[in-house]
């Protein structure tokens, strides 16, 4: 019977079962000497053949070389540590690098590169901007609120020209001419 009182609700996780270098090298090694027996019950696939005998002794190498790592306590302690740095310590170690901000700086691979380059642009007109600003004698705070304003004036206007063109590619008669 069940108890209601239970406020414990179990989910099952499956385990993620992550593949050593030497795991994936047997793997790959194994596919191709498979791949190779299933071409010999075609007479007409010699040439295949030939060339997977070729990759299998390449995979052979690669996996001898895995192997030999494998056994090797220093280079398993550095790959210990790539995967570290890869995964869950990835963030930590990225922040005790960054030497002036606390945030990494903003992703832009969403962009495209037009954007990028418009992107630069503004950067450097909001640095000539702040240098204008500190020649004439202009205080910090006066001169960060004055970037604020000048930024949502360009944004403002961008959004407005993006908009236009909106309308436009909606219009059925866009392009026509």
């Amino acid at each position: 019977m069940e108890n209601l009182n239970d406020d414990d609700t179990y989910v099952l996780e499956p385990a993620v079962i992550k593949l050593t270098p030497y795991d994936r090298r047997l793997q790959e090694l194994r596919a191709l000497q498979d791949k190779r027996d299933e071409l010999f019950l075609y007479p007409d696939s010699q040439r295949r053949i030939a060339e997977l005998d070729h990759q299998i002794k390449e995979a052979k190498e690669r996996f001898e070389k895995e192997k030999r790592r494998s056994t090797d306590d220093d280079w398993r302690r550095l790959r210990d540590i790539d995967d570290w740095r890869s995964r869950d310590g990835r963030e930590l170690r990225n922040a005790s690098r960054r030497k002036v901000r606390s945030k990494p700086n903003e992703g832009l691979s969403h962009l495209t590169p037009e954007q990028k380059e418009e992107r630069k642009r503004f950067q450097r007109a909001d640095a000539n901007f702040i240098k204008r600003q500190e020649q004439k004698g202009v205080s910090e705070a006066d001169i960060q609120a004055a970037l604020l304003v000048r930024q949502q004036q360009r944004d403002a206007k961008r959004s407005a020209v993006a908009e236009v063109e909106r309308q436009l590619a909606t219009n059925p008669a866009y392009g026509m001419f």
